[in-house]
């Protein structure tokens, strides 16, 4: 039988492994067995996101502190919307070409085009939240894959987003038009 504080030790391994093995910023409460999920939210190694979806903190973390969520928003958001809709997902053409501008700040509301989705948002934590459109995606081949996230390709962002995108953004969207090559 373990002591006492092996059992903490034990629990810790098991967010360990999860954590080596792709850097899971998000775990399924169906992932991890209870007992070991239950004692790693009592000693404060993981915070509840929503109903059965976790992630990562430190215990010497204040309550309140957004480090841990903002550090986890995308990888979440990829692995929580994978969950969801399988690879029939993808982030709006606005949102890809900030990404596609190295622009990874975490928006108050990211919006997710699926043909499955239910036109709904879903609260997270620090006042964000995901908005599910149900919308045609492109084709497969304007679709590529930025740490996770399933985003419109460059050209097909930049033709597909809406104007007001490039007035409101015009620092992303000089980054972007910068990269793209003469093909004259």
């Amino acid at each position: 039988m373990a002591t006492p504080s092996e059992k903490p030790a034990r629990s810790l391994e098991v967010l360990n492994h999860f954590q080596s093995q792709d850097g899971a910023a998000a775990i399924r409460s169906s992932e991890m067995p209870r007992v070991d999920r239950e004692r790693l939210v009592t000693s404060g190694f993981l915070q509840e996101v929503m109903k059965g979806w976790y992630i990562p903190t430190r215990p010497d973390e204040a309550r309140g502190e957004s480090t841990a969520w903002y550090t986890s928003f995308w990888r979440f958001c990829a692995a929580y919307r994978n969950e969801l809709f399988g690879k029939q997902w993808c982030l709006s053409p606005e949102q890809s070409l900030s990404l596609h501008a190295g622009n990874w700040s975490v928006p108050k509301q990211l919006l997710i085009r699926s043909p499955k989705a239910g036109n709904k948002a879903t609260n997270l934590p620090h006042n964000t939240s995901l908005l599910d459109v149900r919308a045609h995606m492109p084709p497969s081949g304007d679709i590529s894959e930025e740490e996770g996230m399933r985003i419109f390709s460059m050209d097909t962002a930049l033709i597909a987003c809406a104007p007001s995108y490039f007035a409101q953004n015009a620092t992303d969207v000089r980054a972007v038009l910068s990269v793209i090559k003469d093909r004259h």
